[in-house]
């Protein structure tokens, strides 16, 4: 699907929106293939980019983190922009959930300790007051006992914890393959029904 169109034609006739945080651990790849992936699904994704995502996503990507996810999505913000509307939980009513793909540690535990610093931690805890679906794509590893206290917290708050942890009972034959492992798991744990990945059966 050519990008620009899908976010032209997108607007007034999507499924919904879905907030995507992209934070700064590695594996900023997902990210731009989670909001990709949504828009081709008919949503509309609400997207927030961190200071340290701008820059892994140099030395990952070779890119501009920021005007590439702007071909994307129609509606795109910095972290530090505490003013834009997911910072209200009014304007996250209608709101399917929200994905932050990958998460970082930092990120982790602001959340975990209702630390609204940034724009992507306030809008993770307005998800969670609002009893929406937060998932948090944990890519860091190994985990400590403080990373693990701070995700059992998320959980019990309500969230997701899902660590970027390919499959390869789907056997893949590219890093795609991978990268789309982990989105379409990102995109069940959201409740939003996809094909990107081939599921387990015997």
């Amino acid at each position: 699907m050519d990008e620009r169109l899908a976010k032209e034609t997108g607007t007034g006739k999507t499924k919904g929106k879905v907030v995507v945080g992209i934070t700064g651990a590695s594996g900023v790849i997902y990210g731009i293939s989670m909001v990709k992936t949504l828009v081709s699904l008919g949503f509309d994704p609400v997207v927030i980019v961190s200071r340290g995502a701008l820059k892994v996503a140099k030395a990952e990507q070779g890119e501009d983190l920021l005007s590439r996810v702007k071909e994307i999505a129609r509606e795109v913000y910095l972290e530090n922009e505490m003013d834009a509307s997911p910072s209200s939980s009014s304007a996250l009513v209608k709101t399917k959930g929200m994905a932050i793909i990958p998460c970082s540690i930092r990120t982790l535990a602001q959340i975990a300790s209702g630390i609204s610093s940034n724009l992507i931690s306030r809008t993770a805890i307005n998800i969670l007051r609002l009893r929406k679906r937060l998932v948090l794509v944990v890519r860091e590893t190994p985990l400590g006992t403080i990373e693990l206290e701070n995700a059992l917290k998320v959980s019990y708050a309500g969230g997701v914890i899902l660590p970027a942890s390919p499959g390869f009972y789907i056997r893949p034959r590219s890093i795609e393959d991978m990268v789309n492992f982990v989105v379409g798991k990102t995109l069940d744990a959201l409740e939003i029904e996809h094909d990107i990945y081939r599921r387990w059966s015997r």
